[in-house]
């Protein structure tokens, strides 16, 4: 499944963060920085194992709290449709 940006919004990297900004409502949402690795991921059509194995490289973290973070967000950016299904 390959993912893309909603067209309702706009998001810039800010030192390891990303900022999303969405148009018409001017609000932003600010990611952590293992946020971070899972949107930009997600956008370069990273698999999800490739996503796991850039948290845990990056991150103190083990691969199946790795995996359940990247479920999580995904469903997340996918419900406040930050994120469409390509």
């Amino acid at each position: 499944m390959t993912y893309e940006l909603s067209q309702d919004y706009l998001w810039k990297e800010i030192g390891d963060q990303v900022v999303v900004l969405h148009f018409e409502s001017g609000r932003y949402y600010s990611l952590n920085p293992s946020g971070s690795v899972i949107w930009r991921g997600l956008l370069e059509n990273q698999s999800a194992d490739q996503i796991v194995e850039g948290l845990c490289s990056e991150f103190d973290v083990d691969e199946e709290t790795a995996l359940e973070d990247v479920i999580i967000m995904t469903r997340h950016f996918l419900e406040k449709k930050f994120l469409v299904v390509d």
